[in-house]
């Protein structure tokens, strides 16, 4: 069975989050996606940004990372940013060069210490087209890392993507739709998240290194990733 993660992320958010300084968000990036490529248990790793951002695959110099950019910054304004990240991975599942039939996703500044532990738990029951954990919210379902397969995704998932029009607008959001599934889902351990959440600015379980971010400054300065910091830069 071949192990592939989705990473989704904006460098530079549209939808109002505490976190939202983009050298800050990229430093995240950088450091999660190294840590990813470093799990003997994943063969591919996709980043995905979408906020039109680009990290060049040649930064991690790895034959199992790809990069794409995709541009959901208006549908994340006007309507939630779960939305928007959903739409990436419809992009991306389009996108990549990568065969597979199954993905785990992930928020892409965030690491899980744990993954291979959960990876192996969901191993014994590779039937189950979706793992998901609830959330802290009743009726919603943690949509910062789970796995899903490419066919429930596209049966169930993609086709109510425009039924996500923001708790506050008498739509869903992506957590309350992803519950709908917890059902049938099969449960695995929590996950134990390394990074900083982007909408409170909360630490998780642990930071990343000092040593992993100067890391990351210095791949900043020596690709001069600071000119894909702003869409106009792109354009």
């Amino acid at each position: 069975m071949t192990n592939t993660i989705i990473l989704t992320g904006a460098i530079c958010p549209s939808w109002p989050v505490l976190r939202s300084d983009p050298m800050t968000r990229l430093t995240d990036y950088l450091c999660a996606i190294r840590r990813w490529l470093e799990v003997p248990a994943l063969a591919q790793v996709i980043y995905c940004d979408a906020s039109g951002c680009v990290i060049p695959e040649n930064v991690f110099e790895s034959e199992k990372f790809e990069s794409l950019s995709f541009d959901a910054s208006d549908h994340a304004r006007k309507y939630e940013a779960g939305r928007a990240e959903t739409e990436t991975l419809v992009f991306a599942l389009g996108k990549t060069r990568f065969q597979f039939d199954a993905f785990y996703k992930g928020t892409g500044r965030l690491f899980v210490n744990n993954f291979e532990q959960i990876q192996r738990e969901i191993t014994m029951a590779p039937e189950v087209p979706l793992f998901l954990r609830p959330w802290y919210v009743a009726g919603w379902a943690d949509t910062r890392f789970f796995r899903i397969s490419n066919t429930c995704f596209k049966q169930w998932i993609e086709p109510r993507i425009p039924e996500l029009t923001g708790q506050h607008r008498g739509g869903y959001v992506v957590e309350s739709l992803f519950h709908e599934y917890l059902s049938q889902a099969s449960p695995f351990s929590e996950p134990r998240l390394v990074g900083h959440g982007g909408h409170c600015n909360n630490l998780y379980e642990e930071d990343f290194s000092e040593l992993e971010k100067q890391q990351a400054e210095e791949v900043i300065l020596k690709f001069g990733l600071a000119t894909f910091l702003c869409k106009a830069a792109l354009q």
